[in-house]
Formats: C-alpha cells, sequence, structure tokens
C-alpha cells in the first residue's frame, strides 16, 4: 500500500512538473499581446506600435489557486486596442528618428543637428519613414558635414582638442582626423564639435568660458576642473565608466592648426553636398524611406 502511494505521489509531482504552459498572442496595426498560463502563474506581456507597453504576471494565492484564464482572441485584440489606442508612431533610420502621435503631430530629429523639426503628417508608418528620408536623409551627418565654415570650424576643434585631451580619453591629431568622419554623435569630440559649429550661443558661452577656465588652470588632477570649468559631456555617448578617474590634461596640449581644415566647394560645403549651415536642418535626399515590415492582423494559440 505504502508503494502505490508512492508512486501516485510521484505521478502527480510529474504531471504538475511537465505540465504544459498554454499562451495566445495576438497582433494588429497599434501593437501585439501576448498571454500566458501555467501552472503557477498568468503573464500579460503587451507592447506597442511606439515602443511602450506592459508587463504583468499573477501568481496564485497562498495555498490557493489561480482563477485567471486565457483571453479569447477577440478579448485578446480589445487588450491591445484599449493599451495602444492612442499610441503615436516611432521610425528610426542612420540619420535621424522621428515620432508621429496619433493625430498625425509629428517630432523628428537629425542625429548630429540639435533642432528638432515639428509639423502634422498622416499617422502611418509609411509616412513617417518618408519624413524622417525627406528631413535627415539616409546617412549619419558627420561633425566635417555640419562644420561647413572653417573660420568656425578651427574655433570649436580648439575647443574640442581641449575638453578631449583634458576631460574625455586623449586622441591624438589623427585620431581626432579620422573622428571627423563618423557620425556626429559618436564620442564628446564629435559631439561638442557638432554643436560648437551649430550654436552659436553655446559656442561664445559655454564652450568658450569652459576652454578659458581650464587654460587658466595649472593642473587638474583627477579631473576635478571639468566640473570646475562646467566641461561639456554627450552623456548618452559617454563610454567612460562613471567611476572612472578622468585623465589629466598632458603638458603639450594640441594645437587646432594640426588638423586639416574640411575643404569647401562653391556651396560652401566640406563635401560638395547640401549640408545644412547653423540652424538649419539635415539635407532631404531623394532616397526612398525604407518601409517597415508590415504586420499581420492574425491571432495564434501556442502550447508550449
Amino acid at each position: 500500500m505504502k508503494k502505490l502511494l508512492a508512486i501516485l505521489v510521484m505521478l502527480a509531482a510529474a504531471t504538475t512538473l511537465f505540465a504544459e504552459d498554454e499562451s495566445i498572442s495576438c497582433k494588429s496595426d497599434l501593437g501585439e499581446c501576448t498571454f500566458t498560463l501555467s501552472a503557477d502563474s498568468f503573464s500579460k506581456d503587451c507592447t506597442c506600435r511606439d515602443g511602450s507597453g506592459v508587463g504583468e504576471s499573477e501568481l496564485p494565492p497562498e495555498g490557493g489557486t489561480l482563477e485567471s484564464t486565457l483571453p479569447t482572441e477577440e478579448e485578446c485584440r480589445a487588450e491591445i486596442e484599449d493599451l495602444c489606442g492612442n499610441a503615436g508612431i516611432r521610425c528610426e533610420n542612420n540619420a535621424g528618428e522621428c515620432e508621429v502621435e496619433a493625430d498625425g503631430s509629428y517630432d523628428c530629429r537629425c542625429f548630429g543637428f540639435s533642432e528638432i523639426t515639428s509639423g502634422n503628417i498622416e499617422a502611418s508608418d509609411e509616412a513617417c519613414n518618408s519624413k524622417l528620408v525627406e528631413l535627415c536623409g539616409t546617412e549619419s551627418a558627420t561633425a566635417r558635414t555640419i562644420c561647413t565654415d572653417s573660420e568656425i570650424f578651427n574655433v570649436c576643434l580648439t575647443y574640442a582638442k581641449s575638453f578631449t585631451n583634458t576631460c574625455y580619453e586623449p586622441m591624438t591629431d589623427e585620431e581626432i582626423e579620422a573622428a571627423l568622419d563618423l557620425p556626429a554623435e559618436t564620442n564628446n569630440t564629435t559631439a561638442v564639435l557638432a554643436l560648437c559649429c551649430q550654436d552659436e550661443q553655446m559656442r561664445d558661452e559655454w564652450f568658450k568660458d569652459s576652454f578659458e577656465c581650464l587654460e587658466a588652470i595649472e593642473s587638474c588632477e583627477d579631473g576635478e576642473c571639468c566640473d570646475t570649468c562646467d566641461v561639456f559631456v554627450f552623456e548618452e555617448s559617454n563610454e567612460k565608466d562613471d567611476d572612472e578617474v578622468i585623465s589629466p590634461a598632458p603638458d603639450d596640449s594640441a594645437d587646432a592648426g594640426d588638423t586639416e581644415v574640411p575643404a569647401e566647394d562653391a556651396t560652401g560645403n566640406a563635401d560638395g553636398s547640401d549640408a545644412p549651415t547653423d540652424g538649419d536642418s539635415a539635407p532631404a535626399t531623394d532616397s526612398e524611406a525604407e518601409k517597415e515590415e508590415s504586420k499581420s492582423d492574425g491571432c495564434s494559440m501556442l502550447f508550449i
């Protein structure tokens, strides 16, 4: 009898252990949801088309059992509508990003440029991508294509080199020269150049004051002068750890004149393109927007 009881207990445990999880997923042009039910939990994971979403899980009460059940396909779709009915649209490529609200109002930002362009378009993936390409193109702007005025470029390069060798990761002239052709938001050096060339107030006030402050300090141990002089730090692209000690400036700080100034063509741009100057938005191109893969409206039931 004891032997039979032990076998029954083992069978019950095995049944619980290997019980199949059940789930249901559904999609629409607003987003998608997945509900999963197992012997000891119930979860909901929904993501809207603008990247927002919700994730919830439910455990059985102590000594009790779960009362939740999987929704039907219709209920699953209703959940998407409820959560994502007002969700906007977000699109991005190498050159920038746009966000379109449900009412069609949009904000677009070209990477490396300080201005945000706003307006109204159709609230659709196609319209979002088309507007993005129109405003920003398809390739990332670089410090060289943004800084088209050679006089302003040399001033900003002087500031960038001072900040780089004192407060960022020191770079040789060759490394800075190569960085000029990288996306403008690659690191602090290129970000300073891009912002400095575009924003006259930042160039003539903040960057200039920080530069003169650093020049007036004889030594900068453990980077304390960087905070004192309010040196610009591009947080999103800064690769240094927060706890890492900032390298002090070397005695032989680089001369801005050693780095080649971008050659200007007849349009005043370094690369012959219609790259914007101070205050302008990024150039439009004739390239077609990459269409995002359309989502199906189907629902599926899955047993794991």
